[in-house]
């Protein structure tokens, strides 16, 4: 770690804080005890402790306090428990989603671009037709088709965000595979799999990698449109687009419950850009 760039440093903690939150969200909020005390009582409890879907009518729409400090929404849920417990469907979800879209870009633009031909020809078709319809009217389709679940969304967002990063990889594959140091392999008679695998695909995956912050920001977006417009993870589970879309019938009221989720989701898409630039200048010509 000591060994990076400062700027790659402070950008890798900054987008860090939002995985490690997602994680230790079932602990950092929740009524449960750490420290169990006497009969009724609680020795340790969580930093947030609160459900994040529990009920309480009696205090809705409560204003950031001491006992909620960023305050209750209109069903008395506490705010920050949900943005907590939110980031664990739409980190979690984009994590899942650009890892899957990341992957299959690698693997079509890397034998898209070594192969050439026919095989070339298609995949630049097929990347023609999914970039042609705007990425999230192609999930909201697809959702209509699936039951809503928490691997509904990311599926269906990785199959259709892996275009970018297929178009870098082929580009690079194609330099790659006309380089001295594979033309020397080809001659000593490795096989065209054994150089795609062992030569081309760790040179030309660099740039879908650097680029992967850039689909991990996209993916938590779009899973955050999806649960805005009602079509991603089904209530009454916590994610930050749900929580927004929640809020709009008490804006006025509790102008609190939708800053709050629009404020971590603004956050984790700049870290993740800033992460994304960092990755990308490591990759310049300059810098190799």
């Amino acid at each position: 770690m000591r060994h990076l760039p400062s700027g790659l440093r402070r950008a890798l903690l900054a987008a860090g804080v939002f995985p490690l939150l997602a994680l230790a969200a079932p602990f950092v909020a929740t009524s449960r005890p750490w420290v169990p005390g006497a009969p009724g009582r609680a020795a340790l409890t969580a930093p947030v402790p609160y459900d994040p879907d529990a009920v309480v009518l009696e205090g809705r729409l409560s204003p950031p306090g001491r006992a909620h400090w960023l305050g209750t929404d209109e069903l008395g849920r506490d705010v920050l428990a949900r943005v907590i417990h939110g980031s664990r469907v739409s980190v979690g979800a984009g994590l899942l989603a650009a890892l899957i879209a990341v992957t299959a870009g690698i693997g079509v633009g890397a034998l898209a671009g070594f192969t050439g031909g026919l095989t070339d020809r298609a995949a630049l078709f097929s990347i023609d037709v999914v970039q042609a319809v705007p990425p999230l009217v192609l999930v909201a389709a697809g959702a209509a088709f699936f039951p809503a679940s928490g691997l509904t969304a990311p599926l269906l967002i990785g199959l259709t965000g892996w275009t970018a990063s297929a178009r870098l990889v082929r580009a690079e594959a194609r330099r790659v595979g006309t380089e001295d140091f594979v033309e020397s392999v080809r001659a000593a008679g490795a096989s065209r799999w054994r150089i795609l695998a062992r030569h081309v695909l760790p040179h030309a995956s660099g740039s879908a990698v650097a680029g992967a912050p850039y689909v991990l920001a996209d993916a938590v977006m779009t899973e955050a449109s999806l649960s805005f417009l009602g079509v991603g993870v089904p209530p009454p589970t916590a994610s930050w687009g749900r929580a927004i879309a929640d809020a709009r019938g008490s804006f006025s009221e509790g102008w609190w419950c939708a800053a709050a989720p629009a404020v971590a989701l603004l956050l984790f898409l700049l870290s993740a850009r800033a992460l994304g630039e960092a990755l990308s200048s490591l990759e310049s010509p300059e810098n190799r």
